[in-house]
């Protein structure tokens, strides 16, 4: 699987868990993140292996970001147990044109999950931290992928 793959098996995952306000929560300890969240759609919801997923995220960003890191975990259950999957570390600057200025943020785009993914039962983290290693926003989720019908 390529690198490209990964990183939108992984996007997409996160957009899943986030786009159900009952499936991802803000990481305890979510101290002065500088993002909020205000609304996250995906469609087809949930998003189908093999499928394209549309995605629109939109939030208010209160400090300047120019450059950032962002941290993934994922765990993925098979065999009764949680398994930890590849941590994978990006450039923020990679999703978005840096810099981007304080205030409202939607971002939209449209992610192909990977006919190869798994079905079955995720979580995760996701870290984000800006230019100062300042807490942009965390996340937790748990979600199910599966394919169509």
């Amino acid at each position: 699987m390529s690198i490209k793959s990964i990183t939108a098996l992984i996007f997409v995952v996160l957009c899943i868990a986030i786009s159900s306000a009952d499936i991802w929560s803000y990481c305890p300890g979510n101290i002065d993140a500088t993002f909020t969240i205000d609304t996250l759609t995906v469609s087809p919801d949930p998003p189908l292996i093999g499928k394209a997923a549309f995605v629109k995220l939109a939030g208010v960003l209160n400090d300047a970001v120019t450059e950032g890191e962002s941290v993934f975990s994922l765990q993925y259950y098979i065999d009764g147990a949680w398994r930890d999957l590849p941590t994978f570390k990006n450039d923020v600057c990679k999703l978005l044109s840096c810099p981007v200025e304080p205030g409202p943020l939607v971002f939209n785009t449209t992610i192909n999950v990977p006919f190869i993914t798994p079905p079955g039962q995720y979580q995760g983290t996701l870290q984000l931290t800006d230019q100062n290693s300042k807490n942009i926003s965390c996340l937790t989720f748990a979600t199910t992928l599966a394919y169509s019908i």
